[in-house]
């Protein structure tokens, strides 16, 4: 896109959130009174904006106008983060097309969907993203020129990931198995306690899982164990035994090939390296 740098929005950020609350599904029916950016890692079943309802299987992503009427019909415990910003000019309302936003960047007129059900890469990406906007505390001119940078990559993200829809769709039962995973992790549990308990066998859980985010059910395990082993050998005073142990793993001699094997070394040349901030 060949855009002149004069010819660019100045928006301004107006505040990150986050949204780690239980909702009840009853829409508010609410018009949002600034442009947002929104990122849920867990959330559903159903999303409304305007006149358009949308199916909602985590993870997903949001780019509306201000003057958008947002009804919320999210159930149970949410897991998300937005920001809010003054576009002027940046997003606009698509008449004539239903469920549509307008990234406008100087005479460039981008259309872009309002609802997203993206990969758990590009949500997380994403999230890094507004989460580094908050981080950004400088009021002054380098800390605003740093924000509409951060927030223009962040729409840039959006409107670049790629929508999982129909049979690219992120399948419901693998969402709630990698959320069961996440919650169970640490745990010195069997993977088959876990398919049992959503009354899956093991060969469908292993199909639709790596159908959905790229690595079967054990490998995504072990990687949530292996780093979380990282941090706990830097940051605590766990030995390789206990912090294999606290992470699930029976094994330390196990753990520990499993751990080079993913980080190019060995925990106890990590504990040696970190000795001195270890606490």
């Amino acid at each position: 896109m060949d855009v002149r740098y004069s010819s660019l929005p100045s928006p301004d950020v107006i505040a990150v959130r986050r949204d780690l609350s239980y909702q009840t599904g009853r829409g508010q029916g609410r018009r949002i009174s600034s442009d947002a950016l929104s990122v849920y890692l867990k959330g559903g079943p159903r999303y409304r904006l305007d006149n358009q309802t949308y199916d909602f299987a985590a993870p997903v992503a949001m780019l509306v106008a201000e003057g958008t009427l947002d009804q919320d019909l999210q159930q149970g415990r949410l897991d998300g983060i937005f920001v809010l910003f003054r576009g002027r000019g940046l997003l606009r309302k698509a008449d004539g097309r239903k469920g549509q936003v307008l990234v406008s960047l100087g005479k460039t007129r981008l259309p872009a969907p309002n609802f997203k059900q993206i990969s758990a890469t590009d949500a997380h990406n994403l999230a890094a993203i507004i989460r580094e906007i908050a981080d950004v505390r400088d009021a002054g001119t380098t800390g605003r020129m740093r924000r509409v940078s951060l927030l223009f990559q962040a729409i840039a993200g959006y409107c670049e990931a790629r929508s999982r829809t129909g049979k690219e769709g992120i399948h419901r039962e693998a969402v709630r198995l990698r959320q069961l995973i996440e919650q169970r992790a640490f745990e010195d549990a069997l993977m088959a306690d876990v398919y049992r308990e959503l009354d899956l066998s093991a060969a469908h859980a292993g199909t639709l899982f790596r159908a959905a985010f790229g690595v079967t059910p054990v490998a995504y395990r072990t990687q949530l164990r292996l780093r979380k082993a990282r941090e706990l050998l830097v940051s605590s005073q766990l030995n390789v035994g206990q912090a294999a142990l606290a992470v699930g793993f029976a094994d330390a001699l196990y753990f520990s090939r499993v751990f080079r094997k993913a980080f190019g070394a060995t925990p106890s040349s990590l504990i040696y390296d970190f000795g001195n901030t270890r606490r």
